[in-house]
């Protein structure tokens, strides 16, 4: 049985890995908003059955609750997908990967400083990692960059990308204190597609779909049922069976497997200075899960995708 649990909790970061390759794929094709609001339409198709069948019922969430559920709809579904979506029509899947794992350090520093939650030297010694892989991949290892020109428009929205992810993470740890993980997830996806319909009407995009490339739709299933579906109900029965601690330090696969996948199908290249990036951040990542495996935050409970 713990065997099919560390396979799901292998696969499920995987899964996260692909999602911006797919994102890729599709942010060419459709704008932004448009393709969020088709994601989380079909990922609440998706997970209202699943919790309905789980729990036997929808739970009522408190005034509280139902607060917290709309602000992690505003920030991890619209704005960290408009984001990022903005962002992959520029940025290759494979450096936008290096940048996004910035965001668990980010997630850290952020609880330390604002939320009194101890930072120990090993978890310090992670984040200042990560944020030097995270300037060293932006600046394609040219630091001097960082003083002589702006940071191109694909950086700056990825860089949203992981300042929304923060305040969503952070948000979601007082969420799971009133709901249930999946709960939060469902809700937050339904109320987060409900919020996109105008901004995607607006776009315009909507009346165009049917003539849309095969990859297009084919890309659209998996960032919806894969990546924010299945790939959560994985990571969440493995949190269930070995517990948290152990189930977030397969996050570290999710660059190697968006570097992985980029390469392969996307046929990106890997830079000398993104390759240097993507060990600092990943080992930050690593050392920064490291130290809080004795007291997991929302980071390590619910992901996304962001993924």
């Amino acid at each position: 049985m713990f065997q099919i649990h560390y396979i799901k909790l292998f696969l499920a970061p995987v899964l996260w890995g692909g999602a911006l390759v797919a994102g890729r794929v599709v942010a060419v094709n459709l704008p932004p908003f448009t393709t969020t609001f088709i994601r989380f339409s079909a990922v609440s198709l998706f997970l209202v059955p699943v919790l309905y069948f789980r729990r036997g019922s929808f739970p009522r969430p408190s005034k509280k609750a139902a607060i917290l559920l709309v602000a992690l709809s505003f920030t991890g579904v619209l704005l960290f997908n408009f984001f990022l979506f903005s962002g992959l029509r520029t940025v290759t899947a494979v450096r936008s990967s290096v940048i996004i794992a910035f965001t668990p350090a980010v997630v850290a520093l952020v609880s330390g400083l604002f939320f009194r939650e101890k930072i120990r030297p090993l978890m310090g010694l992670g984040i200042l990692a990560a944020f030097i892989g995270a300037v060293i991949t932006i600046t394609e290892g040219e630091l001097q960059l960082i003083f002589s020109r702006a940071l191109s428009v694909g950086d700056l929205f990825l860089l949203g990308c992981v300042f929304t992810w923060t305040i969503y993470s952070i948000t979601a740890k007082y969420a799971m204190a009133e709901l249930a993980p999946l709960t939060v997830l469902t809700y937050g996806s339904v109320i987060g597609a409900v919020l996109l319909i105008p901004f995607a009407l607006t776009e315009g995009a909507l009346v165009d779909l049917g003539s849309q490339p095969p990859e297009t739709w084919i890309s659209l299933l998996y960032l919806s049922i894969g990546a924010a579906g299945i790939a959560y109900l994985f990571y969440y029965e493995g949190i269930q069976a070995v517990g948290a601690s152990r189930s977030a330090i397969f996050l570290n696969l999710e660059p190697v497997a968006a570097i992985s996948l980029g390469m392969l199908i996307l046929d990106e290249e890997l830079s000398l200075a993104v390759a240097l990036g993507a060990v600092l951040v990943i080992g930050g990542l690593f050392l920064t899960n490291y130290q809080k495996r004795s007291s997991p935050t929302a980071e390590s409970k619910l992901r996304t995708t962001e993924q």
